[in-house]
């Protein structure tokens, strides 16, 4: 009998999600995409299922990461509060609106949006504005 090369990569795949949840639950931006990529090699097949296990995941990884502010006391509670609640409300109407919406517009919406606010943060970073020429 073979072995499975999904089972020879058990460990890896999970160090590697082990590792994307370690820096989301310090780091946090990006760590939908982070986490759907890992996830996507123990379960391939329909996306719903990797974006379920990947929001359960993340609302355990956020909450873990929540509690230890509490407990330490740095939560600034008038920005938490309103994050708290706009992140639940629109992730409940981004579930409704993602059964109904096509595919391929979300997903030109979404890159369009990445590089967007890529090309804006470097311009931000390494545009005129940085850069002088003169002898200032």
């Amino acid at each position: 009998m073979q072995p499975s090369f999904s089972e020879a990569w058990w460990p890896a795949v999970m160090a590697g999600i082990f590792v994307v949840a370690f820096y989301g639950g310090y780091f946090g931006a990006g760590i939908g995409i982070l986490m759907i990529g890992a996830l996507s090699f123990i379960s391939p097949g329909d996306i719903r299922h990797v974006v379920a296990l990947k929001n359960l995941l993340c609302g355990c990884l956020r909450g873990a990461a929540v509690i230890v502010l509490v407990i330490e006391g740095n939560m600034d509670w008038k920005y938490g509060v309103p994050m708290a609640l706009g992140g639940l409300v629109g992730g409940y109407i981004g579930g409704l609106v993602s059964h109904h919406a096509n595919r391929v517009v979300v997903r030109s919406i979404v890159i369009g949006l990445g590089f967007g606010v890529a090309a804006y943060y470097f311009w931000k970073l390494y545009g005129p504005a940085v850069m002088r020429v003169s002898g200032e």
